[in-house]
This record gives C-alpha cells, structure tokens and sequence, in this order.
C-alpha cells in the first residue's frame, strides 16, 4: 500500500511538472503563471510546492544585475520567472515591480504600472520591506490617481517597523525619498497609518495550481519557509 501510494504521488509530481513546462512559466508574459514551481501529491492529499534552486536563483540574479545597469525591459524578462514561483521570492517580486514602474511611468495608471503594483503588493503583503517602502513612495509621488496619503503612511509604517531589516541583503531605501515622502504626510496621516499598520498580518502569495491536480488547490497547499535566495 504505500509503495502504490508513493508511486502515485511521484506521478502526480511528473504530470505536474510537464504541465507547469508546458505553460513557458513567466516567459509567457502572465504575471499568474509560475515558472518552474512544482507541487507534488502526498498520500494525504495535500501538497508540497516544490521550487528550483539554481536556474531561478540564477535568473534572479542576471535580473537585478540587468536592473542595476538600467536595463529594466531585459530585467524583466529575467525576473518573471523567479517572482512568479511564489514564497521566498519576494525579493524578486519587488525588482520586478519597481521596473515595470519605472518602465511605465509616472503620468497614467498604465497596464505595465498597475502590474509593477499588483507585484510590489504581493511582496510587501509577505513581508518585504523594500516592496513597502515602494508602495510608500507610488502613493506618494506616483501618478495623480493613485496619490493617497493614507495609503502611504500605512506603508511606511510597516517599512519603519519591519524587522526584516536586519536580514543580511537588506537594502535601505532611499533617505532622500523617504524623507519626501514624510514631508507630505501630515501627523493625522502618520498616527492612523501606525495604528493601521499594528494590525497588519502578513499574508504570502501563492501562485495558482495546475488545473486537475489531484487534490491540490490553493488552499491546501503546504507553504515552505520564506528564504532569501540573493
């Protein structure tokens, strides 16, 4: 009995895998689907997501080297693959948001702006201190619509207290910026949005399951412990 389970376990993890080949991953352009992730059955019926080492870490890195020269439409192209695996990539989901905004502009809520957005949320809801000093500073100076003072109090209040901080690999947002962004906030502003912030629970992204896994979905999936891959 457990020899058949664990065979159907194992074939589970190889459909899974094929499916999630066959899709191109972040190479396809959809901020949804993930890149090389795999989730694998057990015989309980949950699931274990399953991510790669070296190829994303590698990918991950030419990004940033390529963000770094200021080469945001090549970065891209690199870091979707890594932000698109999920927990523990959340230093790649803040490169990538940071260079789908720069690549978009600040004068409209363009398609590319609202996805550099949706990735910045997605890593500073899991905790990454960098993505909320960018979401700080988008409500701030980022389009006029998008301007919010009490949206960027929140995130930099989170950004403040954020204890991730003191990781090795943190990297410290600008002093300049952040002092602009302090100078538009009010202290109304900066006293509800440490009050908000108190409450924050930190919340990780998964990207979607293969359809037909059996007995996968989002919400038995078992997450792993956030890493820092850099």
């Amino acid at each position: 009995m457990v020899h058949r389970r664990l065979l159907r376990s194992l074939g589970a993890a190889v459909v899974l895998t094929a499916a999630l080949s066959g899709c191109g991953g972040g190479r396809s352009g959809d901020p949804d689907q993930p890149d090389g992730a795999m989730l694998i059955g057990g015989p309980d019926g949950r699931g274990s997501l399953i991510r790669p080492g070296v190829d994303a870490n590698a990918a991950y890195s030419q990004g940033v080297e390529l963000k770094s020269k200021g080469d945001c439409k090549a970065a891209v192209l690199k870091l979707r693959g890594p932000a698109n695996i999920g927990p523990g990539y959340e230093n790649a989901q803040t490169a990538l948001g940071d260079c789908l905004l720069q690549l978009a502009g600040n004068s409209d809520l363009s398609s590319d702006y609202l996805e550099g957005l949706t990735w910045l949320r997605r890593a500073a809801d899991g905790g990454w201190a960098e993505a909320q000093a960018a979401l700080a500073q988008a409500h701030t100076i980022g389009p006029p619509t998008l301007r919010n003072p009490a949206e960027a109090a929140y995130w930099l209040a989170l950004y403040d207290s954020n204890p991730g901080k003191a990781r090795i690999g943190f990297t410290p947002f600008d002093s300049a910026a952040l002092a602009a962004i302090r100078a538009k906030l009010t202290p109304a502003d900066k006293s509800a949005g440490e009050k908000r912030a108190a409450a924050w629970e930190r919340k990780v992204w998964l990207p979607p399951a293969p359809v037909g896994g059996p007995g996968l979905n989002r919400r038995n999936v078992r997450m792993p412990q956030q890493t820092n891959p850099s």
